[in-house]
């Protein structure tokens, strides 16, 4: 099984959440209809950085990665942001 580390944004509220789940399409369709309690009411939400991984550990790690300094910075410099 495919396990996914994800950043999402929100233009109108200028929000970005970071997470990871096992379908990208179901999770990103949940956080538009406010069924994930950080992000209700925050949206519309777009997905703007994915990562795959064979290993739940390692995407949740990857995960906490991006809300570092140092994750900070590479989803800058990876997303021209």
């Amino acid at each position: 099984m495919k396990y996914y580390s994800y950043v999402l944004f929100s233009k109108e509220s200028g929000s970005f959440y970071y997470g990871y789940f096992d379908d990208l399409e179901k999770v990103l369709e949940m956080h538009n209809a406010d069924q994930i309690a950080p992000t209700k009411g925050k949206g519309p939400w777009v997905l703007l950085f994915s990562e795959s991984y064979d290993n739940r550990m390692r995407a949740i790690r990857q995960s906490s990665f991006y809300r570092s300094v140092k994750g900070q910075r590479f989803l800058k410099n990876t997303l021209n942001f």
